[in-house]
């Protein structure tokens, strides 16, 4: 299997094992496993995917603005409230990334804006989405600051 490196792992916090070649991470999970429930039974041996990325379903991203004025999405860094800017997560649904990257450059051509924690200020706090896999079904979710949603239905039908 061809391995794969993440960009930001050490930032993001979202994949721990991801300095690991995936070979190793199965192994590290066997054992974590048998340490935590070997004195109640006897684990099976934990089977791996063909193909370990891109395979999360559910993916979530924080909204903010850096310190050049420009909208960032991504996660945060880990013990932090420090958005990490993600364009592609390697666990991630690529489509559902896709979407998300989509709103983030959608947002000033519609005059909107990302929340500003500390100025408690702006419009988009969060975005969810969730792909059925089976179904092709997606769907979206804008957690905003306010009710008020400035031309909707256009955003909408442009996403």
């Amino acid at each position: 299997m061809n391995e794969k490196k993440c960009p930001v792992a050490k930032k993001c916090g979202g994949c721990q094992l991801q300095n690991m070649t995936y070979a190793d991470q199965l192994q590290y999970k066997q054992k974590k496993v048998k340490a935590l429930l070997s004195r109640f039974a006897k684990p099976e041996k934990i089977v791996g995917m063909k193909n370990p990325y891109y395979y999360r379903n559910k993916v979530q991203a924080a909204f903010a603005t850096n310190s050049r004025n420009r909208i960032i999405s991504g996660v945060y860094q880990s013990s932090s409230h420090k958005i990490v800017c993600v364009n592609s997560c390697l666990t991630e649904d690529e489509k559902a990334d896709k979407i998300i990257v989509d709103i983030r450059e959608m947002l000033p051509k519609f005059g909107l804006s990302a929340y500003d924690e500390k100025r408690e200020i702006g419009f988009l706090r969060h975005v969810l989405v969730k792909r059925g896999f089976s179904t092709g079904e997606i769907m979206v979710v804008l957690v905003t600051a306010t009710n008020i949603f400035k031309s909707k239905n256009a955003f909408i039908t442009a996403l």
